[in-house]
């Protein structure tokens, strides 16, 4: 894809230098300061329409979060800027002057940092839109975090609807990571992050005294062979090198130390780096499920909820987002991430729909104190990794050929 664009590259790093990064931090701590929970983003949408309307930049009506346009020399087709927007139902332990001012909500993912970049990139874009060869669509995106509906699906019927699906040639998205060092931008081919799915698995047994155990069928036993079976499963029966998580999180049972518990309820996650691994473990939970209750002559009911499909990065946009990483932060500062993780993010939505790359963004800096891994009430971040962020956003829309 194209020549790398050299000048406007130290257009961007100039513009940044003359205070777009400045600006770039400011957002991000308003932003952070005033955190909005899922699909509830309806105050930072109209910080970002705000900044949006003083860039002169084109707001798109849509049903659920923010779309803009900037035009670029061929409308025929869209360059996809994705970020998310919404904050996590965390109440901030950290003590900055920025700290979140709304009790029970903080950005405590990074998607403050997102939304500031892409606005950041947004100004430099627009007011150097004769470097674009094509439009730009900026997308923000909120409910990435979910925990019902998710954000980029909804975002996606909205496109549908407006015609601006069929027009998007590439995509991109990045996540800040600490524990990637500042200064670093990395991404992989192929899965980055993890399919999601969950059940909730209730077993039904008779209960009565514990004296008679013969006499009853004990539904908490039947559970606690189930967690040791799939155990079992996922430590005997699934290629070792095929990545994959089933996690029983919750396990009740019972009621007095001396009644035999008629029902026991579990319930897990599953998460997965390849589709069909989803439906193997599935298919084996309802198979154990069933073993067990037919040779205790019990009963069970399995609710299953699937969830995000795995995000599998596009080879080729892939291609060009290392070729632009490498030009835009040095060879030296591209990371080629090696193992997927088990976390999960919906932009696999987008990927699923156009060929597009997700990339990480450095912002780690243990020796400040950066180093809290996200969702946690101390999150924070080194804000010098955001100036590489704006970058990247700008030379991956300005150089697509």
């Amino acid at each position: 894809m194209g020549e790398y664009n050299h000048k406007f590259q130290g257009i961007v790093e100039q513009a940044l230098k003359d205070g777009v990064f400045d600006e770039t931090v400011a957002m991000r701590r308003d932003i952070h300061m005033h955190p909005g929970v899922g699909i509830y983003t309806q105050e930072t949408e109209e910080y970002i329409k705000e900044k949006l309307a003083a860039l002169k930049i084109e707001v798109i009506p849509s049903k659920t979060g923010v779309l803009a346009k900037i035009p670029g020399r061929d409308h025929s087709q869209f360059v996809g800027l994705r970020a998310d927007i919404d904050a996590l139902p965390i109440t901030e332990e950290n003590d900055v002057p920025y700290r979140s001012q709304y009790e029970g909500k903080m950005h405590a993912c990074g998607h403050d940092a997102h939304a500031a970049m892409l606005l950041s990139a947004a100004k430099i874009l627009s007011q150097n839109a004769e470097v674009l060869p094509y439009d730009v669509l900026l997308v923000f995106q909120p409910s990435e975090e979910g925990p019902i509906i998710s954000g980029a699906a909804e975002m996606l019927k909205d496109m549908d609807e407006l015609g601006l699906t069929e027009k998007v040639r590439v995509m991109f998205g990045q996540h800040v990571q600490n524990p990637l060092p500042v200064g670093k931008v990395g991404t992989r081919h192929g899965s980055m992050y993890a399919s999601t799915d969950v059940f909730t698995l209730t077993f039904i047994g008779s209960g009565g005294h514990c004296a008679q155990p013969h006499e009853n069928i004990d539904a908490l036993s039947l559970g606690a062979h189930f967690v040791t079976e799939m155990e079992s499963f996922m430590s005997r029966r699934m290629d070792p090198f095929d990545n994959a998580v089933c996690a029983i999180g919750t396990f009740h049972a019972g009621t007095a130390n001396n009644v035999v518990p008629e029902t026991c309820t579990l319930t897990a996650s599953i998460r997965c780096q390849r589709e069909g691994t989803r439906d193997l473990i599935l298919q084996h939970v309802k198979q154990i499920a069933e073993g067990l209750c037919l040779g205790w002559d019990a009963q069970y009911k399995l609710d299953i909820t699937r969830g995000l499909p795995v995000l599998v990065n596009d080879d080729a946009a892939t291609d060009y987002a290392v070729r632009i990483a490498k030009e835009t932060v040095g060879e030296e500062n591209y990371v080629e991430i090696e193992t997927p993780t088990m976390g999960a993010e919906d932009f696999t939505y987008f990927c699923r729909r156009f060929p597009a790359c997700y990339l990480s963004l450095g912002t780690g800096n243990p020796e400040k104190g950066f180093c809290v891994k996200a969702h946690n009430p101390r999150f924070d971040i080194d804000e010098t990794g955001l100036a590489n962020g704006v970058k990247m956003l700008c030379a991956l829309a300005a150089n697509v050929e």
